[in-house]
């Protein structure tokens, strides 16, 4: 179900229903870009690093389609109920505040490939739904606050419109009304005539000044009247509330809000930037230091699933090609995992997605494929071919719709059911069989309830109990002639105690210790530490004796370069860091034998016996002449080879420096704490600078109005030998120079030319009708 802005809020109690009554929440996002070049991860990244770079990504580019998908344990059904929810999202600058605007960055691939997957640029810009993250609707509502109190202010402080001839007798007339209406009427409210906004503001003041705000005014402008009731706790109650500064409704943050106030598990696929991404851009500024951000985010949810990680699970990866999230939903579609676990049924109203487009696509392949085999051979044996079904399998196959964030949050939902059955399944097996009872192959009961064979005997045993208590019951009648037990009831009566053996399996899956384990743990791309654990300390990496940092390296110098140099270390791999260093990886098998001179090259196979440590001892510190000069000086086949691949100079070859992975390691743990702690301290300074001018903007506030109500007490008082001048319009907010209007409206100008004309006193009640119109 896509949700667009213009529907939201009317969604919202759905959608609050949907998580409040759902087992978990699977999400995703689609973004418009993943890293800057300077921010692309590395396998040497350390967790702060990689935390650094992925929080500088997810300020730079948006989450532009958010997808949740609840899934809901039904017992009728004996299965799941999958809700996927689908929202694009808009940063809005719709509020004066310019509250949600946002300044971002594209990434031209990201969005080569969004296009390319069927996303609709113009559908996010015009419905994409606004958020605001918690600081900046505190921000926003704290100027809305003070936007409101500073226009109260001025309201009461400014001056009522004088009584005279042109408004006396109307005062006079609605104030009789009103108190007539008050002692001798049984009438809930009075209406009175006001024609104009002039007229209005008049009895507004008239019921402020006379009757002590205790009576409740309400206009309707195109009848030209207004109605006027007794006030009640509740209208004031209401009125007080309409003037306090109410967060903005239209925001998609209340969606995870929701999940967040739920403490229901959320599940996500490789999410490690999309809850980066989520966190940042919805929820709350991402902290300095990793160790905090990954407590705000438990104190969101307390539980949150990586697939991605649970996919190298030792009984899941041998079943995978790639752990891709569209490789895994094919294959969590197909054998052995399908077989497993519970069913998985889309909810009455969610039909823009299929339940098993993997599994449906996978066999219209293959009949696709038999029919074209049989077709061969048809033609082969000379037998015409059976005509073809018009338009194919077209009507009864829909297509997955892969990069779409709500059917990716429904299928990274289903792998995870997928994964944890078959896993709990399997562990089940294998205890059947170390207990030594046999196990039949067609015995595979859902995971999460018990076994097929002894769900069966249940079953049979209440079908028998439950037969038998019909036959008793059979000719049985009331004394009116009924028979006590229809066969429905009798039917529905089964039915309901057979489905009492069917269990919802959630707190299986989530209080299992074997899958527990795997909670709370992130899969990490591209790194030589593989997981992030959101809820304890990070495991010390481990030597890793088969990489060495090269530093030094020539700039000309090419991969096939340093395999020639490198070749003694029985290198297999280089990662360039940039053109002057590289890290160089040893192979983990030991090497080939030489061959021979004049020898005829012998295929050998690889050993498949891993090393420990390399079989070579690798020099570290410079490589020196010693080593490099026999690649690359002399007549030899070797030094030829170098000569050929760019080797000119010995000194720069002797120079080129290894430096193993520990001594790495521990250095640049150091540079990163001397550089974590300067960032801190320049934070600091920043928060400082920063509530320092906080503080000099609320004390100039505080003189902009302390002048501005000593103008208005000064503009307010007669000057002497002039009468007072009535008010031409209501002083803006932002405008301080109150006097100066005051003065020009009360004095004769000086230098006024010979044809300025007077206005006449209609004139001057029709301007300030329109400017009040205007207001």
């Amino acid at each position: 179900m896509e949700i667009l802005k213009e529907s939201f809020e009317e969604s919202l109690p759905m959608l609050q229903k949907a998580i409040a009554e759902c087992d978990f929440v699977a999400m995703d996002t689609e973004m418009t870009g993943l890293a800057m070049p300077q921010n692309i991860p590395r396998d040497q990244d350390s967790l702060v690093t990689r935390y650094t770079k992925v929080s500088k990504s997810a300020s730079n580019f948006l989450v532009i389609q958010l997808g949740i998908c609840t899934f809901t344990w039904n017992d009728s059904k004996a299965g799941y109920e999958a809700r996927p929810f689908n929202f694009p999202c808009f940063p809005s600058s719709a509020d004066e505040a310019k509250a949600g605007e946002r300044f971002f960055q594209c990434q031209s691939t990201s969005l080569e490939f969004l296009i390319n997957n069927g996303f609709d640029f113009n559908k996010w810009i015009r419905h994409g739904i606004p958020y605001l993250t918690r600081p900046e609707e505190d921000a926003y509502l704290i100027r809305k606050t003070e936007k409101e109190a500073l226009r109260a202010t001025s309201n009461e402080a400014s001056r009522d419109i004088p009584i005279d001839d042109r408004n006396r007798a109307f005062m006079t007339s609605t104030t009789e009304q009103i108190k007539e209406w008050l002692q001798n009427s049984t009438e809930p409210t009075l209406t009175i005539q006001a024609n104009n906004s002039f007229f209005r503001r008049l009895v507004h003041q008239l019921i402020r000044n006379e009757f002590n705000d205790n009576l409740n005014v309400t206009s309707q402008s195109q009848q030209r009247t207004m109605t006027i009731s007794k006030m009640t706790d509740e209208i004031r109650a209401a009125k007080e509330l309409a003037k306090m500064a109410q967060p903005p409704k239209l925001n998609l943050r209340r969606v995870l809000d929701m999940i967040s106030e739920s403490k229901k598990p959320l599940i996500g696929h490789n999410c490690f930037l999309d809850l980066m991404q989520i966190s940042s851009q919805f929820m709350w500024d991402l902290p300095f230091e990793l160790e905090d951000w990954k407590k705000a985010l438990l104190g969101e949810w307390k539980t949150i699933i990586d697939t991605k990680y649970l996919a190298t699970h030792p009984l899941i990866s041998p079943h995978l090609v790639t752990s891709g999230l569209e490789n895994v939903s094919q294959c969590v579609q197909q054998t052995p995992f399908s077989t497993v676990g519970p069913k998985i049924y889309m909810a009455e109203g969610f039909d823009r997605y299929p339940a098993n487009a993997a599994a449906d696509a996978a066999e219209a392949a293959k009949a696709v494929a038999a029919a074209k085999a049989a077709a061969d051979t048809a033609a082969i044996a000379g037998i015409a071919p059976a005509p073809a079904k018009e338009n194919g399998n077209q009507e009864e196959v829909k297509e997955a719709n892969y990069h779409e964030a709500g059917y990716d949050a429904y299928i990274t939902g289903q792998a995870f059911l997928r994964f944890a059955g078959f896993i709990l399944k399997e562990r089940e097996r294998q205890s059947t069989i170390d207990n030594g009872d046999e196990v039949d192959a067609d015995e595979s009961g859902d995971v999460g309830s018990p076994s097929r064979k002894k769900r069966k005997i249940e079953v049979e045993g209440i079908e028998e109990s439950t037969a038998q208590v019909a036959k008793a019951t059979e000719d049985t009648v009331s004394e009116d002639g009924e028979v006590v037990e229809t066969e429905l009831e009798k039917e529905e009566t089964l039915r309901k105690r057979q489905q009492m053996i069917l269990d919802n399996p959630t707190q299986q899956y989530l209080e299992n210790a074997e899958l527990k384990d795997c909670y709370n743990l992130l899969h990490m791309m591209r790194s030589d530490i593989e997981v992030m654990n959101l809820a304890g300390p990070e495991e010390e990496p481990q030597d890793r004796p088969f990489n060495f940092l090269l530093r030094n390296l020539p700039s000309n110098y090419t991969n096939s370069t340093l395999f020639h140099l490198f070749r003694p270390l029985n290198a297999y791999r280089f990662n360039r860091v940039d053109s002057t260093s590289a890290w160089l990886l040893i192979s983990r098998f030991p090497a080939p034998p030489p061959v021979e001179a004049g020898a005829e090259p012998v295929e050998t196979l690889r050993s498949s016996v891993m090393l420990d440590e390399p079989e070579v001892t690798v020099p570290l510190g410079p490589l020196g002449e010693e080593y490099v000069t026999p690649l690359m000086v002399g007549d030899s086949e070797l030094a030829n080879k170098g000569r050929s691949l760019g080797m000119k100079s010995v000194e720069e070859a002797a120079a080129i420096e290894i430096v193993g992975w520990k001594s790495w390691y521990l250095e640049r743990e150091a540079s990163e704490r001397q550089v974590r702690e300067a960032q801190k301290a320049l934070i600091l300074e920043q928060d400082q600078l920063r509530q320092r001018q906080a503080e000099e903007q609320q004390r100039h506030l505080a003189q902009q109005r302390e002048q501005r109500e000593q103008q208005r007490q000064q503009s307010s008082k007669p000057v002497e030998g002039k009468p007072k001048a009535p008010l031409k319009r209501k002083q803006d907010d932002a405008e301080l120079d109150s006097r100066e209007e005051t003065e020009s409206e009360t004095s004769t100008p000086t230098s006024a030319p010979a044809t300025a004309r007077v206005m006449t006193t209609e004139e001057a009640v029709a301007a300030l009708e329109a400017a009040l119109d205007a207001e």
